[in-house]
């Protein structure tokens, strides 16, 4: 139970940092993950968006990008990005 309630708030984290950064459509995934480990969902579903080209993995907040994130921000939140995946991929792995 304590696993999944990691995983659970590490992907609201996650999806509120990219929200704020206007990254919407990992926003709404990582919402509706969140939902479904909460209700009792399989979390091989979170793993599975780490996997294949275009992936949560490969994401990297930018301006080029088309993020809403100043110059001074971007090495900041990139590795609050990567400190919220590798919780969130830890937290999904089996027991």
């Amino acid at each position: 139970m304590e696993r999944e309630r990691e995983l659970q708030e590490s992907l609201r984290e996650l999806s509120t940092l990219l929200r704020a950064v206007g990254e919407m459509p990992w926003a709404d995934r990582c919402a509706w993950a969140a939902d479904r480990v909460g209700a009792g969902g399989d979390p091989a579903e979170v793993r599975r968006m780490f996997g294949g080209m275009g992936s949560l993995s490969d994401l990297v907040i930018h301006p080029v990008n088309g993020h809403a994130v100043a110059d001074d921000q971007i090495a900041r939140v990139n590795e609050a990005l990567t400190g919220l995946r590798e919780r969130v991929y830890l937290a999904s792995q089996p027991r």
